[in-house]
């Protein structure tokens, strides 16, 4: 999935989940106050209009942040992408909401976390996962590795991709020097301690790149 149609998936995801959280919170105020029923329900929408597209606006700039790591493997628990729980911190902007109607906060939050747990589209780092696992199965047929290899994506998997560059396979750390390769061509720069790991001919090649090396001191 391109980042494009990564951010308006999670968009529309959640854009669906907060109005519907704050419908919820909205449900609850006539039922803890004395005011009449649509009255109370239309002054809690109405502030809805207001507090939803600046949680999304906020969010929105959250997933940014979180778009380049979408394809590292999960870490398990609610935060399955690196960083996932900073989808949260845009509930800071309601505190001074939290101190007037707390348990219509607590409905907000809910939502926020549902949407963190279970809606987020995490399928790009799941694909990530299958693949490393399939790295590390010698059953796995080489050219089905290779073609793994060379869909991997992602900061977090140049370890594995070092790795397979010196698997027993030819054509699989065939796969992976040149996935490493294209991702240091497009960075400009290598780190020295990633570049040691490999052995001097796959060095060589990756210096004759022109990219920088990146000293680890």
């Amino acid at each position: 999935m391109s980042t494009g149609r990564w951010l308006w998936v999670c968009l529309q995801r959640y854009v669906m989940i907060a109005a519907l959280g704050w419908v919820a919170a909205a449900l609850v105020l006539p039922v803890l106050g004395e005011d009449p029923f649509w009255a109370s329900f239309g002054a809690g929408l109405g502030v809805g209009l207001v507090a939803v597209p600046l949680l999304t606006v906020v969010t929105v700039f959250v997933l940014v942040l979180l778009a380049g790591r979408r394809f590292e493997p999960p870490t398990g628990g609610p935060s399955r992408i690196r960083g996932g729980w900073l989808i949260v911190l845009p509930l800071v902007l309601l505190l001074p909401v939290a101190l007037l109607v707390p348990l219509q906060y607590l409905i907000v939050l809910g939502a926020q976390l549902v949407y963190l747990v279970w809606v987020l589209p995490c399928q790009d780092a799941r694909d990530t996962a299958d693949v490393l696992g399939s790295l590390a199965d010698p059953a796995v047929p080489a050219g089905q590795r290779a073609r793994a290899v060379a869909g991997l994506r992602g900061r977090a998997v140049v370890e594995a991709l070092v790795q397979a560059s010196a698997d027993a396979e030819p054509e699989v750390a065939e796969a992976g020097l040149e996935t490493l390769c294209s991702i240091w061509r497009r960075d400009g720069v290598v780190g020295e301690g990633l570049l040691l790991k490999l052995d001097p001919q796959a060095q060589d090649r990756v210096r004759a790149l022109g990219v920088r090396v990146r000293s680890p001191w």
